[in-house]
């Protein structure tokens, strides 16, 4: 039952899934041990028909009384990317010769949706003031005890997360890190550069001048799970900097992530990225469910 003394943020909680074995049990996860106090509206995101069922989502609607909607979203790969570019036709890199064929290619899709998620066909964020991500394979080990849109909100940030840090492997970054950060950091310095853009993250700003700064960006701090005021998606440089990811084609190229997207414009607008703290200390576990389905279901058709 929503408690009435908690004030109310104009937020929305947004999750993209193929994950039918794993959604119900996030959403329930996600009332149970937060959304219960504040009854923040929940958008399910899916490619082709996964969810068109009814039944299906009686079935995950009826396991609690949040409200939840269901939207079918539309994707298509730039025109302008030859299908020889295509990050799995890149036989060359360790990570797509080993694990990443044209089976993953809702993978592309989904990280281009979560980059592009404010103004994306069939939703509306814009009628939100606050944007919550969770992956659909996540859950919640114990209750939420201050909510991270009020913490926002009365911060002087705009862009939080549930985890903000590197994930390194005996102090450096892994071979998945290298494998889909390509050209990302050079790509990256050229957009401050050519927009008189000066960092406010110190560490980002000292890359600027950084002659190892291809190694070193990596040890950045990365977020993921975010909590966003939606005010950032109108500003001019988030408009720039979005207009000049999909340009480069480097989301479909080389698999940047929405992680990576996020996270660089945070340090270019904020000294930080607020840490709510939320993965370290055991609350949230981003891959609570992905035992009962690892790898998300690719899309339908792998020619659009």
């Amino acid at each position: 039952m929503l408690r009435e003394n908690i004030m109310t943020n104009n937020a929305c909680i947004n999750i993209i899934s193929s994950r039918s074995r794993c959604i119900g049990l996030c959403l329930e996860s996600l009332w149970d041990n937060y959304n219960h106090k504040h009854n923040y509206t929940v958008y399910v995101y899916y490619f082709d028909d996964i969810y068109d069922s009814e039944d299906f989502r009686a079935s995950v609607t009826n396991m609690t009384p949040q409200r939840i909607v269901f939207r079918s979203i539309p994707y298509n790969t730039p025109k302008f990317i030859k299908e020889e570019e295509l990050f799995y036709n890149r036989r060359n890199i360790q990570y797509v010769a080993n694990s990443f064929s044209i089976g993953r290619k809702g993978y592309l899709h989904m990280c281009n949706f979560t980059s592009n998620m404010y103004g994306y066909e069939n939703t509306e964020l814009e009628k939100y003031d606050y944007t919550i991500t969770h992956d659909d394979e996540s859950g919640y080990r114990k209750e939420v005890t201050e909510d991270p849109v009020s913490v926002l909100r009365d911060s002087e940030y705009d862009i939080g997360a549930y985890f903000v840090g590197q994930r390194l492997r005996d102090g450096a970054p892994h071979q998945g890190h290298l494998d889909t950060r390509i050209g990302l950091w050079s790509f990256t310095k050229k957009f401050l550069e050519e927009h008189k853009v000066t960092p406010k993250n110190e560490k980002m700003k000292l890359l600027m001048t950084d002659p190892n700064a291809e190694w070193n960006f990596h040890f950045l701090d990365w977020c993921d799970t975010y909590v966003i005021s939606n005010r950032v998606f109108e500003t001019e440089l988030w408009k720039l900097w979005s207009k000049s990811v999909n340009e480069s084609g480097g989301i479909y190229k080389y698999r940047w992530g929405d992680n990576e997207i996020i996270s660089l414009f945070a340090h270019m607008t904020q000294d930080k990225i607020l840490d709510f703290g939320l993965v370290f200390d055991g609350t949230h576990d981003q891959g609570k469910f992905r035992g009962l389905q690892d790898l998300a279901p690719s899309i339908k058709h792998t020619n659009k």
